[in-house]
């Protein structure tokens, strides 16, 4: 089964941001499913409405389809891409309250432009260090390593560019918004960024998972916890006293 609520942000080519779920694997019942990511938090226990069905996720596992009739309420519930509401009624489900806009939206909000920016960086240092250490080997014209750096970074900055605007942006407005995000995330202390990842949850051969076994064995030596990482993003940027 493939699900709408388990997706990653990405830029689309008018630099806006989209919620995707391209090349994610598909689940079956009894996998476990990504409950959280650095952008959304559903919590290990919630239904999810898709295709008018509701289907539980227990544990962070998916384990079963049930009809409405069935619901035991108050109940979390994400529908599409990743709306999400706390219902506590069976009245709810056939009100107006499921047209309304969804909940925690900003915090998400912020959540995909911090994932964004944290791996849109690492793309471009990956990069840069694949091209220093295949042409230095090869070629002591630095001119031309400096050129191929640039061509080959340059779409990867210009949208890190966009995502670095968007979040100062929507962080001036919202001065209070970091801390309602880091309140709905609930990170623990020494919650690693790499669990968090849902590059594990692409299809085998991706470079997306590819790309996760090959930091896994990196960042489990060297653990990255996103609190610290996010204060280090927001204080560069000098985005609060």
């Amino acid at each position: 089964m493939k699900f709408e609520c388990f997706y990653y942000p990405t830029l689309d080519s008018h630099g806006a941001i989209v919620k995707c779920n391209k090349n994610l694997r598909d689940f079956n019942f009894g996998d476990k499913v990504p409950t959280k990511t650095l952008y959304y938090n559903y919590g290990n226990n919630f239904a999810i409405y898709q295709d008018s069905e509701f289907i539980i996720v227990e544990d962070g596992i998916l384990t079963k389809t049930i009809t409405s009739n069935d619901l035991k309420f108050p109940l979390k519930i994400v529908f599409g891409k990743g709306t999400q509401l706390k219902i506590f009624s069976s009245k709810d489900l056939v009100s107006i309250r499921l047209l309304l806009k969804g909940e925690f939206e900003k915090e998400k909000e912020l959540g995909e432009l911090f994932c964004l920016s944290f791996m849109l960086n690492r793309m471009i240092k990956n990069t840069q260090y694949e091209i220093m250490s295949d042409l230095t080997n090869s070629s002591r014209d630095y001119n031309y390593i400096n050129e191929e750096i640039d061509l080959r970074t340059g779409k990867l900055l210009e949208e890190l560019k966009i995502v670095e605007s968007k979040f100062y942006n929507l962080t001036i407005e919202n001065p209070d918004l970091k801390d309602s995000y880091l309140n709905y995330m609930n990170f623990s202390n020494k919650e690693d960024m790499l669990e968090l990842s849902i590059n594990k949850y692409f299809k085998e051969g991706t470079d997306e998972y590819n790309y996760y076994i090959l930091t896994s064995s990196v960042w489990k030596s060297k653990p990255i916890y996103p609190k610290f990482k996010l204060d280090n993003l927001i204080n560069a940027y000098n985005y609060r006293d």
